[in-house]
């Protein structure tokens, strides 16, 4: 069956499966898409609905993709084909007794950008899929709210993510700067590096409050060069041993008591680099 082509078997097989008359899911495509302002298409709408009442339209169901550009407050259930702009270091929470940890990225793609927020297993899900800046993912099944009049994408707890390679092609290693090529006063810099050294990390107290900070050593090819994590990249810098090769992005640098020095503070991330050479 034809999903696309033919929308009356699609809501004859929805309301055979939720148990809803054929005129019920009717009326609810039609509400929602209403209540997007014809950003919709019937099909788009429908398979909205059939997430909704649990129903699996099986794999000839069409790609039905939501563009960040015509997101709005309140969606649910859309997936999301974008790339990934900029990924952020995860912070621990505690609320109501509970504790996890969310992690902010940012994507985009020809129509838009925007935050989306990851929780606890998809951070590690992420995290697995070593996606680089530049690269394409898709959101599975997130819904769309405001914070201070800013829209912001959720994943959920049956969301999904997974990487997305455009028309099945393995895309082309995004680029990153020398370490030999590193000025003073470089914001968001990316760089591709072996971890050569790693030293204890250590607390401090600051007007600001109690912080951690550690030095490592990385290197690209015979040149090193001292790094510094802050807080959060604290923690995922020990995720790491030394000789690991690994990408750090969205670093700034500094002039520090031997040369330049990379920074990782909130802005940072550090992955595995899974497309280093072996050497």
């Amino acid at each position: 069956m034809n999903l696309i082509s033919e929308p009356e078997k699609v809501k004859e097989l929805i309301a055979a499966t939720s148990g809803r008359s054929v005129s019920e899911v009717a009326e609810m495509i039609e509400a929602k898409k209403q209540k997007f302002s014809g950003l919709l298409t019937d099909s788009g709408a429908a398979f909205m609905i059939a997430k909704e009442l649990g129903v699996e339209l099986g794999k000839s169901a069409p790609a039905e993709h939501t563009k960040i550009g015509a997101l709005k407050e309140g969606m649910a259930n859309i997936d999301v084909v974008c790339r990934l702009k900029q990924g952020f270091a995860p912070k621990k929470f505690e609320k109501n007794g509970r504790k996890g940890k969310r992690q902010n990225i940012i994507i985009s793609d020809g129509s838009g950008e925007i935050s989306a927020t990851l929780w606890n297993n998809d951070i590690e899900k992420f995290l697995e899929l070593g996606i680089e800046k530049g690269e394409g993912l898709k959101l599975g099944n997130c819904s769309v709210t405001s914070y201070k009049g800013t829209l912001q994408l959720n994943l959920n707890y049956n969301s999904s993510i997974e990487r997305h390679m455009e028309n099945g092609a393995e895309e082309a290693k995004p680029k990153t700067t020398g370490i030999t090529d590193l000025d003073i006063g470089m914001d968001n810099v990316d760089v591709r590096v072996k971890i050569k050294k790693i030293f204890p990390a250590k607390e401090f107290e600051s007007a600001k409050g109690k912080g951690k900070v550690m030095n490592f050593i990385i290197a690209e090819g015979v040149n090193e060069i001292r790094a510094t994590a802050w807080n959060e990249m604290v923690d995922e810098v020990e995720k790491f041993g030394e000789g690991d090769n690994v990408k750090i992005e969205g670093a700034y640098t500094k002039e520090g008591m031997n040369g330049i020095e990379i920074q990782l503070g909130w802005m940072a991330r550090i992955i595995k680099d899974s497309k280093a050479e072996n050497n």
